[in-house]
């Protein structure tokens, strides 16, 4: 199946690599299957672009790469929404939102003006053998931490 992507144009995927938000995403309920795309040299940040609407696309990146570990339970229905079956079928991503300069998207850095901030407190969380992934929003968070681009 071919899809558009803002960042990376038209693209060939294949239907076994889509992850399918049951619920969609809050605030994006309609958008439920994305695809997961990284760029050549960037391993840290990946991109969860939505199959339906070529301009919706999350950075996303795992809460390792900045010291962090989650102890949080899925709910009952959250379990059954993703199909889970064993904890080790779980990989956990925070979504990643960028605040001051407004024109970044098409710029190859993030301008010194910006600061990029992960969700700790909304985690995704991705069933790996289901490829069924739920948003989920955790009341409080022990650890805050923010990343500043230096020039």
């Amino acid at each position: 199946m071919q899809i558009n992507t803002a960042l990376f144009g038209t693209q060939e995927i294949n239907d076994d690599d889509l992850i399918t938000f049951p619920q969609g995403i809050p605030g994006f309920e309609k958008n439920t299957q994305f695809k997961v795309f990284h760029e050549e040299g960037k391993p840290t940040v990946h991109w969860l672009q939505s199959v339906d609407d070529a301009e919706l696309f999350f950075s996303v990146m795992e809460p390792q790469l900045l010291n962090l570990g989650y102890e949080f339970s899925l709910t009952p229905e959250q379990s059954a929404l993703i199909e889970l079956q064993q904890q080790d079928e779980l990989a956990v991503v925070l979504i990643l939102s960028k605040s001051g300069s407004q024109d970044t998207a098409e710029t190859e850095t993030v301008p010194s003006d910006a600061s990029i901030r992960a969700n700790l407190t909304g985690p995704v969380v991705i069933n790996v053998r289901s490829r069924k992934a739920v948003q989920v929003s955790l009341p409080r968070v022990e650890r805050v931490t923010l990343i500043r681009a230096v020039d």
